[in-house]
């Protein structure tokens, strides 16, 4: 009798602590000043998401709340998480609605609209130590589309506190509706902050759930601000921080930037330990975040060609030392370096179709320059339209002129050519462009040979590299990614995210231009995004030749590649919240330095015959009948549907049993790589 009296007395202790565990209103609550570190995670929303949520998002771990375990979480674009399986969007009282297990650190109407914004979550540390942090950036107020708001929830794993920390935020005169704390499994278990006297450290419990916080110009807060529920000093071995700096053109050579200085935008940095990569921004700013104060970090930035770098390259970073914030990159120009360059995309052409053939060219030295382009065409082209307008159309020659266009500065003009309806499919259409001043430093690049393959149809979402085939190690790439919307309405943004091969050198990339307006980020895994917020892409369907966008940029291959090295590359193109359409592979072969005694390959043109056809086709590569090439053939989706060996130039193929679709043909001989693209029927 007297062991079963314990042993009741034993359960019913433990159901008085599990209860009171299970009240959230029982958890403590404390403000303080932390550390607003900006994350680099997974990203979950698209632009202008507004009561979006975002469904079983993992944490990375068990977290309790209210009595209960849990490993996935709903995220809302309205600045809370919720812990349950059944969300709905709520812009309003989103604790004192009808949804219990709540956990909001800025529970207000917001929007993603600015075009820095974004929401993100990542898992940092290991067990039984992890913390999850879901960050808010550069949100916007949904009425009146104003201010910037930023804020993190953070999860710890063991001790299951919850931290919110804010940022620099800019708030708006337009009255928001805010609540801020925590709602367990009902109406009467909550923590609602609210505060009188118009300052957030002297937020406290109010004792009804429909409390708003005062959220206004006024009533603003440090960056750095946050609330804590629970015993959060349990991870205080995790300290996160960021190292922050700006990439700038130090005019005065002082290594200082100066006031009036200007920024170098989308210039790329990297961290080690880690090898993580960020891009710095249109103001030049850069950021990186960090998990363990202990370790020393290296900060590094590629130089710019024809600059001399002021400051410190690579900078050492010690937290627990110095401080991690004012990092910056100084770049001074080399004076009276002349340096012009011109590109244009060799994408397919079809008969009879208009097609755009967009023009970059930059001022890669460090002195003013003026000079012209001239666009010789093919002769089964004629000239539509050009902007600019050229300075002259004389047969098949277009000429225009540039001037005053000043170091690092690069212009455009978008072309528009008509291919004659009687061009022969599966030939080419070729062309040159040519930028003056000719005698520059690097006249190579002053001359472009275009051979555009003339095609029925074609993929409009494709990736093109120059040069294509066999390079050396070192050599700089110019890659376009075109894209096109094929859909039937208006596409409100596009992304383009390239994942970059790892034998590029990340730190050399340069964007060269886009059709439209855009932002450029490189994430910490290497992965370049090219963001067309608001571009109002119209469908081909209304209007072909408004449907159209491309970016370019050039990088350049790493110089220790051995030969016989594969660089592949291909970009993923998001229209709206669509999954990813994927480009073809576009595929460089590095070889032997040709200027050694070595001997070198014969030049190689890969055609097909027909194209389109029904199946069985013939590649051309070689006039020599003994040589022999490995063939393969990819889908759109860059899986692998054909491969033979010691293929003979002229051989017929059948591909008979494969779906009507674009698919991409590579041929590698000894001369090199090149790629085809082949329309089944």
């Amino acid at each position: 009798m007297k062991k079963q009296l314990h042993l009741l007395l034993f359960v019913f202790y433990c159901l008085i602590v599990q209860t009171t565990n299970a009240q959230v209103s029982s958890i403590p609550y404390a403000a303080a000043l932390d550390n607003f570190a900006v994350i680099s995670g997974t990203t979950i929303d698209a632009p202008f998401a507004d009561d979006v949520f975002y469904s079983h998002i993992p944490i990375g771990f068990s977290f309790d709340y209210a009595g209960s375990s849990h490993t996935e979480m709903v995220v809302s674009c309205n600045g809370y998480i919720q812990l349950d399986t059944l969300p709905n969007s709520q812009f309003v009282n989103v604790l004192s609605g009808n949804t219990n297990n709540r956990i909001a650190a800025f529970g207000a109407d917001l929007m993603h609209r600015d075009s820095t914004a974004s929401l993100q979550y990542a898992t940092f540390g290991v067990a039984p130590n992890r913390e999850c942090i879901i960050q808010w950036s550069h949100y916007s107020y949904f009425a009146g589309q104003t201010g910037d708001v930023n804020f993190q929830i953070h999860l710890f794993e063991t001790s299951n506190c919850i931290s919110f920390v804010y940022g620099a935020n800019t708030y708006s005169s337009i009255a928001l509706q805010t609540q801020i704390g925590l709602r367990g499994t009902s109406n009467t278990d909550f923590i609602v902050l609210g505060d009188s006297t118009c300052n957030w450290a002297n937020a406290y419990p109010y004792a009804s759930i429909t409390t708003q916080f005062p959220v206004s110009i006024s009533c603003g807060m440090p960056s750095g601000f946050a609330f804590h529920f629970g015993n959060c000093g349990v991870n205080s071995g995790l300290q996160l921080f960021s190292i922050s700096g700006n990439v700038f053109k130090d005019a005065n050579g002082n290594g200082i930037k100066d006031s009036l200085e200007l920024p170098i935008p989308h210039h790329v940095l990297t961290m080690s330990p880690g090898n993580n990569y960020v891009s710095s921004d249109g103001n030049g700013d850069y950021a990186f975040f960090c998990v363990d104060s202990t370790l020393t970090y290296t900060i590094s930035t590629g130089g710019i060609t024809y600059w001399n770098a002021t400051t410190a390259n690579p900078v050492a970073v010690n937290p627990q030392t110095q401080s991690t914030s004012g990092i910056d990159f100084g770049f001074i120009i080399n004076p009276n370096v002349h340096e012009v360059t011109v590109t244009c995309p060799a994408w397919g052409a079809k008969p009879g179709q208009a097609e755009p053939m967009p023009i970059w060219y930059c001022n890669n030295g460090t002195a003013t320059e003026s000079d012209t382009i001239t666009f010789v065409m093919d002769s089964l082209y004629s000239f539509i339209s050009s902007t600019p307008s050229p300075l002259s159309v004389v047969g098949s020659t277009i000429t225009w002129l540039y001037s005053n266009l000043a170091p690092g500065q690069c212009g455009s003009i978008h072309l528009r050519l008509m291919p004659d309806s009687t061009a022969v499919l599966g030939n080419f259409l070729n062309s040159t462009l040519t930028i003056g001043p000719l005698n520059d430093t690097i006249p190579t690049n002053n001359i472009l040979n275009l051979h555009q393959l003339i095609s029925n149809a074609w993929d409009p979402n494709e990736k093109v590299v120059e040069p294509q085939g066999k390079i050396l190690a070192g050599t700089e790439l110019t890659y376009t990614i075109h894209f096109q919307n094929t859909g039937n309405a208006i596409a409100d943004n596009v992304i383009v995210r390239d994942t970059l091969d790892t034998n590029l050198d990340l730190l050399s990339l340069n964007i060269i231009g886009s059709s439209h307006t855009m932002n450029f980020a490189m994430d910490g895994n290497g992965i370049a995004s090219f963001t067309f917020f608001n571009i109002q892409l119209p469908d081909s369907g209304s209007n072909f030749a408004g449907s159209n966008g491309y970016v370019s940029f050039r990088i350049k291959t790493k110089g220790t590649l051995l030969p016989q090295t594969v660089i592949n590359n291909r970009a993923g193109i998001i229209f709206d919240s669509n999954i990813p359409v994927m480009t073809n592979i576009a595929s460089d072969t590095i070889v032997f330095d040709l200027s050694s005694n070595i001997p070198s390959v014969k030049e190689f043109v890969l055609s097909a015959f027909p194209n389109p056809n029904n199946g069985n086709v013939i590649f051309r590569y070689s006039t020599n009948e003994n040589e022999t090439g490995d063939l393969t053939i990819v889908s759109s989706i860059g899986q692998v549907m054909f491969h033979q060996k010691n293929l003979h130039s002229n051989d017929a193929i059948n591909l008979a049993g494969f779906s009507s679709g674009i698919y991409t043909a590579m041929i590698k001989t000894a001369s090199g790589i090149k790629t085809i693209k082949i329309i089944i029927q």
